[in-house]
């Protein structure tokens, strides 16, 4: 659900050199008056805009500061990359139209490459937003990597960061995760014809965590409203099964360290679902009114609540949910339900049996209701490895894996 503990004491000061080594070595770029390219023609991009490039020799640099990334990366033939902030049109909650954006990132070459969509995890920080291409390891430096490594990658910035940064970030909502990647993926499409971008028939859909589960959704929403052919998709880590999820959380008497991070996730809900409860319906005081203080949704991680869940969440809560009376919370936990559905293309998931952020039963419970389906579905376990240190293992077999299929 979060990537919170990726950016562990271990990976915090590498990224920040690594941070450093991409800021120092990009070359930021100004609008070429691409925002008049579209000319009316495009369904989906609105205005796109160059805004750096990077050398093989710099993208060699940024990869040497995770020594097991690098090992595999400078064995390959890079390429220099460029990086393009788009502009989309993609639907609100409400079905409205609203512009999002996120960030393009493509190899210099004239080969036709493939298409990668790789969905982010959780951003607490607005400014890490991709289409910024700032400081997020994700953009900054995964998906530029990858692309250096011969894929055209679409990186969108999900609803409320970036361009909609006005609107509040529908945190864990499957059908805008969904909805807002596949428009930036489209988008990107179009992107690609107006700088002449050659592409393949290859289709590759990964992310890890809250990523994890907007590449489930996204690629649900590809099978269901395009003919696109998804070649692999790769969710890792992700929260695809809210319901089982959150009755298994409920039902824990000990200290869970994610707790802060789900009271986003009840936020969201509460509003998407037009449930407008207040605070002190779900969880107990003090904590309901120290919640209640908390007006930027983002900080909600950062309250100093019970991290107990018999604690935290109030009687009837715990009993509306186990016992199936709270209806109005659990449709809309159903409403997020990715786990048990029939795709026609195939689908590998990742996960560590230590995750102590998104429990494993949420790929477990995937892996047992896309195969019951028929689905082509495969899984790479990690076994002992929690959601910070599953990462990176994730990040070298997810690349492997979609060489093997470029």
């Amino acid at each position: 659900m979060t990537m919170k503990t990726l950016y562990s004491n271990r990976y915090k000061d590498l990224l920040r050199t690594i941070f450093t080594l991409i800021i120092l070595s990009s070359i930021l770029v100004g609008c070429k008056k691409d925002d008049s390219s579209s000319k009316n023609k495009n369904i989906y991009l609105v205005e796109y805009k160059l805004i750096a490039t990077s050398s093989k020799s710099q993208v060699l640099i940024i990869a040497s500061q995770i020594p097991e990334i690098y090992n595999v990366i400078s064995t390959k033939n890079l390429s220099d990359v460029k990086v393009y902030k788009i502009k989309y049109k993609t639907k609100d909650i409400s079905g409205l139209e609203i512009i999002a954006s996120g960030a393009v990132i493509v190899p210099t070459t004239e080969n036709p490459v493939p298409v990668l969509s790789y969905q982010h995890g959780t951003l607490f920080d607005p400014t890490e937003a991709p289409s910024l291409y700032l400081t997020s390891f994700e953009t900054k430096g995964l998906s530029t990597i990858l692309a250096s490594t011969g894929y055209a990658v679409s990186v969108p910035d999900y609803l409320g960061y970036g361009e909609s940064s006005a609107y509040p970030h529908p945190y864990e909502h499957a059908k805008t995760l969904a909805s807002a990647s596949f428009d930036m993926l489209m988008a990107s499409r179009e992107l690609f014809k107006e700088i002449g971008v050659t592409i393949s028939d290859k289709l590759f859909l990964t992310g890890y965590s809250e990523g994890g589960n907007a590449t489930m959704a996204l690629h649900k929403y590809i099978e269901e409203n395009s003919d696109l052919v998804v070649t692999m998709s790769a969710p890792a880590s992700g929260a695809y099964n809210k319901t089982a999820f959150t009755k298994d959380i409920l039902q824990k008497n000990v200290d869970l360290t994610f707790l802060p991070n789900f009271m986003w996730v009840i936020d969201s809900y509460n509003w998407i679902y037009g449930l407008n409860r207040p605070w002190s319906q779900y969880v107990n005081e003090t904590d309901a009114t120290k919640l209640q203080a908390v007006t930027n949704p983002f900080k909600l991680a950062e309250t100093d609540i019970n991290h107990n869940p018999q604690l935290l969440f109030t009687p009837s809560l715990i009993d509306g949910i186990l016992n199936n009376t709270d209806t109005d919370f659990l449709n809309a936990l159903a409403d997020n339900d990715n786990f048990d559905w029939t795709p026609r293309y195939p689908i590998t998931l990742f996960y560590g049996t230590a995750d102590d952020y998104v429990f494993p039963l949420n790929s477990e419970t995937a892996y047992d209701a896309l195969s019951a389906n028929g689905a082509t579905v495969t899984k790479v376990v990690y076994d002992g490895m929690d959601h910070t240190t599953t990462f990176i293992p994730y990040v070298l077999d997810m690349f492997a894996l979609f060489e093997s299929l470029k």
